[in-house]
């Protein structure tokens, strides 16, 4: 920093050079006023008065350049001191993106860490909701982006365990309900499930004996119907025979059921006759409503015989008939 008192000697000669200038000059100018040659003493005022001119401009210009010296110098100390502030402040600031570096390296660690588990989270919740696909493309971004391979391939195996879990939980149960159409002998139901399976599992085996088994069923209801069938012709059981026939029906090939039309027809000949005899049988005894439900049965399942045109043209008497046995009957009650 500037120190004034450093140029006390050379204000104090600046001073004293100049007090003795101008005293001097003065004495030059009084000897010049009060000498007795003219000539002489106007050059000696002259001198005197240069003198003075000299000294005057001599402390003001010292003066000045001593002003301008030391101002020069305290701008000078104050350079120093804002290039020691600019140095302290550098250091400072220096050590402040230091911290700063080490922050943002503690704040990307940190982010690594929310970003890494919010992965985890993801893939979890991708294996929960059985998004295997999803899931295996974010194990893939754990290998790939943050390098934790040895967790990736462990949570892959997890994921094929659970898909294999999944899988054949699905596989029991989508079997259980077949083997529930087996048993009902629903078919088409059961064939749809196969090939929903077979389209999910191709190559698993249980799958293709699914169809194996299906046709095995088949081919045994179908010679159980047969059996069923025959006893009931053998026992004249026409009600039972005609309702194994209908079922049979749909397993029967082409000379399959040719085969079996000379016994069918004597079957349901034999259903006509028995239908008309108990048609016969109400009308005579006036059970109108029995004649009634037995004509409607006649004419349903056998629309084309001379029977079920005769009938056909009572069928209105036989409601009113009905109708008025039921009033008829009701009347009775209330009395």
């Amino acid at each position: 920093m500037y120190q004034p008192e450093r140029f006390s000697q050379l204000r104090w000669l600046q001073t004293f050079t100049g007090i003795a200038a101008l005293l001097g000059a003065t004495i030059l100018i009084g000897a010049g006023i009060v000498g007795s040659n003219g000539s002489v003493n106007g050059w000696v005022i002259v001198a005197g008065g240069f003198g003075w001119l000299l000294a005057i401009s001599w402390m003001t210009v010292s003066s000045l350049l001593l002003r301008i010296e030391g101002h020069m110098a305290r701008q000078l100390g104050e350079l120093r001191d804002v290039a020691h502030t600019l140095t302290r402040q550098g250091e400072f600031l220096e050590s402040i993106a230091e911290n700063t570096r080490i922050s943002d390296a503690a704040k990307s660690l940190a982010h690594r860490n929310q970003e890494i588990e919010a992965l985890r989270n993801a893939i979890r919740e991708d294996i929960r909701l059985e998004h295997w696909e999803a899931a295996l493309t974010l194990i893939d971004e754990m290998e790939r982006r943050f390098g934790y391979k040895q967790e990736a391939g462990r949570i892959r195996e997890e994921l094929d365990e659970g898909r294999r879990a999944t899988i054949e939980k699905k596989l029991a149960e989508a079997i259980a309900l077949i083997e529930s159409h087996f048993h009902a002998y629903d078919w088409p139901r059961a064939q749809h499930e196969i090939e929903r399976l077979r389209h999910a599992l191709p190559e698993d085996a249980r799958v293709l004996a699914l169809q194996d088994r299906l046709k095995a069923l088949q081919a045994q209801h179908k010679q159980a119907l047969k059996a069923q069938w025959e006893e009931a012709v053998r026992r004249n059981d026409t009600d039972h025979a005609i309702d194994v026939l209908k079922e049979l029906d749909q397993y029967l090939s082409t000379a399959e059921a040719h085969s079996l039309q000379a016994s069918a027809r004597n079957v349901f000949k034999e259903k006509l006759l028995q239908l008309g005899v108990q048609f016969r049988f109400a009308v005579n005894e006036k059970r109108w409503h029995d004649a009634l439900s037995t004509g409607l049965e006649l004419v349903r399942d056998f629309p084309n015989a001379r029977m079920a045109n005769e009938v056909r043209e009572v069928l209105d008497t036989l409601r009113e008939r009905a109708r008025a046995a039921t009033e008829t009957a009701a009347t009775a009650d209330r009395h």
